[in-house]
Formats: structure tokens, C-alpha cells, sequence
């Protein structure tokens, strides 16, 4: 094999690796502690045990598409935090969020679970009734 054989595998590994990175933080943040929420958090969402914090940014194409279905949950269920990754970098940072639309299922004060990419209507119901 040539150098440029050994270029295109190289260059199709880190490739590979960098997709795939976001996927294993995600895993590996299962369990964490989240920091306190109650500042962003809205009176009726105080008391919930449960609450689906979704991560977006305005640069994000996928989050576009993503948020209007967010938006209906949060009016439907009152258990849903939009939070702008952009500004709130500290607490993307701190969940593990490598990537635009991230949602966290935060169960007691624990991260349950932290899923990338975008995802439909059904897909997210499915998510909060686990």
C-alpha cells in the first residue's frame, strides 16, 4: 500500500472516531449528578421528579426542526427545559453535551440519560415514559 492508501484509512478512522465520540460520552455520563437547575427551572417544573432537559443551539439545523416538537411538550407536560447550549456552555459542559440537539432525562437530581441527535415526536414521548 502506498502513502496515500495509508492516508485515506487514516484520514476514514479519525473520521470515524470523531462521530462516534459524542455516542460514548453520552454512555459514560449515565449516573452523573447534575448541577441545580432551579434557575432555569419555572415554578410548575420545581416539583417534578423527572424533567427532560434538551440541549440546542441557533446555529444547528437539526434543532430547528427539533424544537417546535419541544416546544409542544413543554405546553403539553410542563416537565420540559429548552436550554440554549451557546450560552449556557458551563451546563452543556457539565452533562457531557458534545453535540446539538442532546436531550438529558433527569431523574431526582441524577442523569438518567443522555441521548444525540435529532429525534422525532414519538421517539421523544418514548423517551420520557421510560
Amino acid at each position: 500500500m502506498d502513502w496515500f492508501g495509508y492516508l485515506i484509512a487514516t484520514f476514514i478512522t479519525v473520521f470515524a472516531l470523531v462521530n462516534f465520540l459524542p455516542l460514548l460520552r453520552a454512555r459514560l455520563a449515565r449516573g452523573r449528578v447534575v448541577p441545580e437547575l432551579d434557575a432555569l427551572l419555572t415554578d410548575a417544573q420545581r416539583g417534578k421528579q423527572r424533567l427532560l432537559v434538551y440541549f440546542w443551539s441557533p446555529a444547528c439545523g437539526m434543532c430547528r426542526g427539533m424544537t417546535p416538537v419541544i416546544e409542544k411538550l413543554a405546553a403539553e407536560r410542563g416537565d420540559v427545559l429548552k436550554v440554549n447550549a451557546a450560552e449556557s456552555m458551563a451546563l452543556a459542559r457539565h452533562f457531557g453535551v458534545m453535540a446539538t440537539p442532546s436531550l438529558a432525562l433527569v431523574e431526582q437530581g441524577v442523569l438518567k440519560r443522555l441521548v444525540v441527535g435529532a429525534r422525532n415526536e414519538s421517539q421523544i414521548r418514548a423517551l420520557l415514559e421510560i
